[in-house]
């Protein structure tokens, strides 16, 4: 509920350059009033107001994570974590299935997420015989920290109805032994087609992810969220259920599925925009490629050591041309999933090709990831005024991989946000969590210093300061979501969404951003999370 707060005697960035620092914000019916001394604020609070004393500590708006999965996170808190800080080998993967299978019925469906083969010690995927001795009467998947790969038992498998004799979807590929016989892992869309054998989760079910993993953005100062992807009208209702009971832990910016929404919301007159400050509709969105770890994202050049390899389309070019131009009609703002620079260029073009063909006022339309660009890449983006939403963090936790897949000549301006800053493009921060941790300091840290989560740099040149970091995590996604009118700033007028960190971000030393932890997150004027 919209609520009364007065913060005083910090250091609050309100991302206002009219008003950048100032030492109070009040807060009435959840909108700020006043945003600068201490005595204007104590002035124009509502008598009785709450009162935080910042002592000193940087607060900020709310953090907006761009791409993110909170449905996904609230289900990956109850699956096993395969992360590699936990498991550093197949061995230690084999451990936590043998001890999740142990007293549950045969049959009974094992999900694990967030290995990386890069960090494993045996350098590879498990493979279905790894998990066979383990699992032989419950069908496991574990799913690669990119979300793009996974693998499989036999179990998994045959309930999938996989053999030998099963073809490769056209957006995937199942990996196969010299015999030609599936080994279990799965990239892309084979990866999609075992686990839709896996029994569906109900309304209520999904209701509770959402507050579990909405409750973690919380934890981590993140009071905006984009949901990247809904395509099932349940999820939809599940939203709309918490919204209406007053439970929904955080403000969501809504991506439907282009194939499997687009034609119900354009029957019923509904748009990128419709909804309100908590659940909006937001852009329809596609997927052109798939992920570097998996080698299929779209490259335009081969994946190393592989010279008949440049990744995947996840459909034909001009599918998803035709696909954009009816999204677009339709007055929907676009974001496509573009990792490789193949796939962006792609997507510019169509982004183009709409624009040319039916000519729109700011349609904004989104490049999801955008992760391989040069500056000719850099150019087109500007000039057809698309927001890029750069994984702020993903060089933390895929660097390996990213070198060993596409060698260091090609990643040096990978999530390059001084980059985009250079060329005048607007750039939002995420997560894309579950793939990678929820932890907006640690995506800002990694914008800040370029550096992996072992220290090592990732061309630096890259580095931004810390005042620019926060402004991706606040302006610039309430810009991605076209929504900077009502929040990104603290300044009269908009919401009473704040982020108050345990102490000075600014006297942090920037390779500790990361270890810094959120005090209060504060949505509306009321506090929903204090540490």
């Amino acid at each position: 509920m919209p609520a009364d707060l007065l913060l005083v005697n910090g250091r609050v960035r309100t991302m206002d350059p009219a008003n950048s620092v100032v030492s109070a914000v009040a807060i009435r019916m959840g909108r700020v009033v006043y945003a600068g001394d201490d005595a204007g604020a104590k002035g124009a609070a509502a008598p009785g107001s709450p009162v935080i004393d910042l002592a000193g500590r940087t607060a900020a708006p709310g953090l907006n994570d761009a791409h993110a999965h909170p449905m996904s996170v609230g289900y990956a808190l109850l699956d096993l974590d395969l992360s590699p800080e936990r498991n550093a080998s197949i061995a230690d993967l084999q451990v936590l299935v043998r001890n999740a299978v142990a007293g549950k019925p045969a049959g009974t469906w094992i999900l694990g997420r967030g290995y990386d083969d890069a960090r494993l010690h045996e350098g590879r995927h498990p493979t279905r015989a790894d998990l066979d001795v383990i699992a032989p009467d419950h069908p496991v998947v574990l799913i690669r920290m990119c979300h793009h790969i996974g693998a499989a038992n036999s179990a998994a498998l045959r309930l999938a109805g996989v053999t030998r004799d099963t073809a490769d979807p056209d957006d995937g590929l199942f990996d196969r032994d010299e015999q030609g016989e599936p080994t279990g892992v799965l990239r892309e869309g084979a990866l999609t087609a075992v686990r839709a054998a896996m029994p569906e989760p109900d309304e209520d079910a999904m209701m509770a992810a959402l507050e579990a993993g909405g409750r973690e953005f919380l934890r981590q100062g993140v009071t905006s969220t984009v949901e990247a992807g809904i395509r099932d009208p349940r999820e939809l209702r599940a939203y709309q259920r918490l919204r209406e009971a007053e439970r929904l832990p955080v403000r969501t910016y809504l991506m439907m599925m282009l194939d499997e929404t687009l034609d119900d919301l354009v029957s019923l007159g509904i748009r990128t925009g419709f909804g309100d400050a908590w659940v909006r509709i937001g852009p329809a969105k596609l997927f052109s490629d798939g992920s570097i770890g998996g080698r299929t994202a779209r490259m335009h050049a081969p994946y190393e050591g592989q010279p008949d390899n440049v990744g995947l389309w996840m459909m034909p070019p001009e599918e998803l041309k035709a696909k954009v131009r009816r999204a677009h009609n339709a007055g929907f703002q676009v974001g496509i999933h573009a990792i490789g620079d193949a796939a962006i260029d792609l997507v510019l073009d169509a982004y183009e090709e709409a624009q040319v063909a039916t000519p729109r006022p700011d349609p904004r339309h989104r490049i999801e990831h955008c992760s391989i660009v040069d500056d000719r890449i850099l150019g087109r983006i500007r000039d057809l005024g698309v927001v890029p939403i750069p994984g702020t963090s993903f060089l933390r936790h895929f660097r390996d991989a990213y070198v060993n897949n596409l060698g260091e000549w090609r990643i040096g301006q990978a999530y390059g946000m001084r980059s985009f800053a250079r060329f005048g493009i607007t750039a939002a921060a995420s997560s894309d969590a579950p793939v990678v941790p929820v932890n907006a300091l640690a995506s800002i840290q990694t914008m800040v210093t370029r550096h992996d989560i072992l220290g090592r740099p990732c061309n630096p040149a890259e580095a931004l300061p810390l005042d620019d970091a926060l402004r991706a995590y606040t302006v610039n996604g309430a810009f991605a979501s076209r929504e900077e009118g009502i929040k990104g700033t603290l300044r009269p007028g908009m919401l009473g969404d704040v982020t108050v960190f345990e102490t000075d971000l600014f006297a942090v030393a920037p390779d500790d951003l990361a270890t810094v932890q959120v005090d209060y997150t504060v949505t509306g004027g009321e506090v929903l999370y204090e540490r």
